[in-house]
């Protein structure tokens, strides 16, 4: 099974307990698509990218601010929400969801599937 497949795995177990979760990416921090349970490749890249874009901001704006440093970014939309996380130094962790989730149980659970991702990504 390979890097892909393992992740893919990871991200079954999240669907299973998150309500709501429209969508999950790994990317890498330049914006490349590393696994995904969006169908379509095209859409996999222009996520990656915007992600990796709006969480590399978000580390750079935090600082200036003097909020510290930041451990994650979140979008709240209309429609859903954007939930996005730095995993080590090379990738970046994102969830999309309607708006129906819940937001403890996406505090909850993430941490664990960071870790997890993490032990994989930076082997």
């Amino acid at each position: 099974m390979n890097l892909g497949d393992r992740i893919r795995e990871i991200f079954k177990e999240v669907a299973s307990d998150i309500e709501g979760l429209r969508g999950i990416i790994v990317s890498t921090i330049d914006g490349l698509p590393v696994a995904s349970d969006i169908k379509s490749t095209e859409e996999q890249n222009r996520i990656a990218a915007m992600v990796s874009s709006l969480t590399i901001l978000s580390k750079k704006v935090a600082p200036q601010l003097e909020v510290g440093k930041a451990e994650d970014l979140l979008i709240e939309g209309e429609k859903g929400k954007i939930f996005c996380y730095t995993l080590g130094e090379e990738a970046i962790l994102a969830l999309i969801t309607d708006k129906r989730v819940n937001l403890g149980m996406v505090r909850m659970k993430v941490p664990l599937v960071k870790k997890q991702l993490e032990k994989l990504i930076l082997q």
